[in-house]
């Protein structure tokens, strides 16, 4: 079966070696012979086409060439002998149901101001920190959850339902996905941020909890095909 985004689960062994391969902070995700990167580091997309995304694939299947590779190493794909082994992302489930699909939980107004309090927060940090950073500080807290079912998150994931009529939600998914994973974490449930990308190319982000979408739509989501998730 051909790869189609990021680092999925039971790799054949050529493409996790590839993954390792590839510089620390760097996602991938394949469309019909074009290959969308997010680099996390510098919090940026780009595209590989024509003979770059070829050469990436050859590659990625364990068949490059010298040439193949010092062209990626030359583009900074690959990393270099002092980078270490970066660690390799694991995508969650195909989403397969969503929250806001379903009756919504009452939302308390002490709660929903809570929500629009983290989601002001979140906006403050990503223009004073790097997205790196912060996906780092949601990773280490993440870890330190038991898993828990979407269940558990009807409330929170009411509140921001609630927030979007005292403020703007229009391209804030980022905001309000980190938002809501602190929220999440601080109940004691480990959540997914997911990152997902289409062509023509747009990006969004979303909070998953197993196969369950906590922010958006299952529809909006199916859109997208995630290319990296915390």
């Amino acid at each position: 079966m051909p790869l189609a985004c990021g680092t999925p689960f039971a790799l054949p062994r050529a493409i996790i070696e590839m993954s390792a391969m590839l510089r620390s902070g760097l996602h991938h995700c394949h469309f019909d012979g074009a290959v969308v990167l997010f680099d996390l580091t510098a919090d940026r997309y780009f595209l590989l086409t024509d003979q770059s995304a070829e050469r990436f694939d050859r590659v990625l299947a364990g068949r490059g060439t010298s040439a193949d590779k010092d062209h990626l190493r030359s583009l900074g794909l690959l990393a270099g002998d002092a980078d270490g082994n970066p660690e390799l992302a694991t995508l969650p489930p195909m989403a397969a149901r969503s929250l806001l699909d379903e009756p919504s939980a009452k939302a308390s107004m002490a709660a929903t101001i809570s929500c629009i309090w983290e989601q002001r927060r979140a906006r403050r940090d990503l223009q004073k920190y790097s997205l790196s950073d912060i996906v780092n500080g949601l990773g280490r807290r993440s870890d330190r959850l038991a898993p828990s079912g979407a269940d558990d998150c009807r409330e929170i994931a009411a509140t921001f339902v609630r927030a979007k009529r005292y403020m703007s939600s229009d391209d804030q998914c980022l905001v309000r996905g980190i938002a809501m994973t602190r929220m999440l974490g601080r109940s004691g449930v480990a959540a997914s941020l997911v990152f997902g990308v289409t062509m023509p190319f747009a990006a969004h982000s979303w909070v998953q909890v197993g196969d369950t979408v906590l922010t958006d739509s299952l529809d909006m989501v199916l859109h997208y095909r995630p290319i990296f998730a915390v």
